[in-house]
């Protein structure tokens, strides 16, 4: 009786088949559904940022819908961001995101206040996110 071998490449493969066919049944993965978390409303998110060098300050560009709001670009005209607070707020499913920015500058302890809506993008240089409470 002639007993065909696989080819040396084919073994290891083999080896892992059937390793994961034999501990399927014991890790109930194949067998269980998981069923996604239903979001809960209102969904805030908060990001704090915070100058990398507080004596030089980051910079901080705020984009709203077609105009743009500088922090850091050039000091004697817009000042470095020393910490920049965002809140985003969804109050319900299919409505627009409020966004309220809180932006305390190198030279200043009174913070600027922005409440936004609609499309908002940001570009951060020279800061780090310090506290967030994305998952």
């Amino acid at each position: 009786m002639i007993r065909l071998q696989p080819p040396n490449a084919v073994r290891p493969f083999l080896f892992v088949v059937s390793f994961l066919a034999s501990i399927a049944p014991f890790t109930g993965w194949p067998t269980s559904a998981l069923r996604a978390e239903d979001l809960t409303y209102p969904q805030i998110i908060k990001i704090r940022y915070e100058a990398s060098n507080p004596s030089t300050g980051g910079n901080f560009i705020i984009w709203v819908e077609r105009e743009k709001i500088w922090y850091g670009l050039d000091p004697k005209i817009f000042p470095a961001a020393k910490s920049v607070d965002i809140t985003h707020i969804t109050p319900a499913p299919g409505t627009t995101t409020i966004t309220f920015i809180v932006v305390t500058g190198v030279n200043s302890t009174i913070p600027d206040y922005f409440h936004l809506s609609g499309n908002i993008r940001f570009k951060v240089s020279g800061m780090k996110i310090v506290s967030s409470n994305i998952p």
